[in-house]
């Protein structure tokens, strides 16, 4: 079983905790049942008029250097295509609107963070672009671009095995 990412209980302050299970933690002191819930995560697939995928290098941590799709956590009062959106903008400045943006698939996804593996669920979404000449990489977020061919696509060098899942799945459909 995991062991409990939470420092302090939000109820009575103590450290001390019983794990009933993988996401159920419980305060020795006071009984107070700490959840840990799957976290809602949008993806980025997008082509260009070519059926080229544009793949990143991660500039930061978890799997820094390794490969991705733009992505990240949806936000409050967001759906998954305005968070696809977003970070989209945020990650590449690709500045398309959340209607650009069909579902693809989902996927379940561990997100290593300040040394606990939360559980995420990564909604893939699609969208299409004539040309990736306005890639602009936030330097926070993104070292490289990648244009590539869906064959082409080094899916061992990714730092989520869910978003080269989704590259492969997408690849499997395309005749």
């Amino acid at each position: 079983m995991a062991e409990s990412p939470f420092k302090f209980c939000s109820n009575c302050g103590q450290d001390d905790w019983i794990t009933k299970s993988d996401r159920e933690f419980v305060c020795e002191a006071c009984g107070f049942r700490h959840f840990i819930s799957v976290i809602p995560a949008a993806v980025a697939l997008i082509f260009d008029a070519q059926d080229r995928v544009l793949i990143i290098r991660r500039a930061h941590e978890p799997g820094f250097g390794l490969l991705g799709l733009p992505g990240g956590v949806i936000e409050p009062e967001e759906s998954g295509e305005m968070a696809a959106a977003r970070e989209t903008r945020e990650e590449v400045g690709i500045d398309l609107p959340a209607s650009a943006f069909n579902y693809f698939m989902a996927f379940n996804n561990r997100y290593p963070f300040q040394g606990y593996a939360w559980p995420t669920l990564d909604l893939v979404f699609v969208a299409r672009v004539p040309d990736f000449s306005n890639v602009v990489m936030q330097a926070e977020e993104v070292s490289e671009f990648m244009i590539c061919a869906l064959d082409e696509v080094p899916l061992d060098e990714f730092a989520f095995d869910a978003n080269a899942e989704a590259v492969r799945r997408w690849r499997a459909q395309v005749p």
